[in-house]
């Protein structure tokens, strides 16, 4: 036993690698100099900070139906802010939405479960021919096979 521990003392040794240099060096560039300060496609345009007009106050706009004063600057993605767009997810976190899940799927399961046990059992029983069914009265197994069809739909 003695002997065997100076041997593993080695392989755990050997099995440290190196720590790369250029792996832990810090970025030399900035974010600030990829993104542009100002937006080219807007043209001049205002840069107005998207949020949905559901989340606005129902009363005191111009426009009821879409909660804007007339002459207001929309945002260049009016589009996805719009009232017509899907709500947005304000009333679930996450994990409220998980928990929400989990109880509407167990419900679904306790449901079939609890149907499962309660239906009776069927009161007739399959009828039960003797003879392995009957294949020798009905002529064989080679006159009860369904006849052959063609792709053209000739029968013969």
């Amino acid at each position: 036993m003695a002997s065997i521990r100076p041997v593993c003392r080695a392989l755990t040794a050997s099995r440290k690698l190196p720590v790369r240099s250029y792996a832990t060096q810090q970025a030399s560039w900035k974010e600030s100099d990829f993104k542009p300060s100002v937006d080219p496609q807007l043209n001049g345009y205002p840069d107005i900070p998207g949020s949905s007009y559901q989340l606005r106050p129902a009363k005191g706009w111009d426009d009821v139906q879409e909660r804007r004063n007339i002459g207001e600057p929309v945002p260049a993605e009016y589009e996805a802010l719009s009232m017509w767009t899907p709500d947005p997810p304000t009333h679930a976190t996450p994990p409220s939405a998980l928990r929400q899940f989990s109880i509407a799927v167990a419900g679904f399961l306790a449901f079939g479960v609890f149907t499962q046990m309660t239906t009776p059992d069927p009161v007739a029983t399959p009828r039960d021919y003797p003879y392995e069914g009957l294949v020798v009265e009905l002529g064989g197994i080679e006159q009860n096979k369904a006849r052959p069809q063609s792709i053209e739909g000739n029968d013969e």
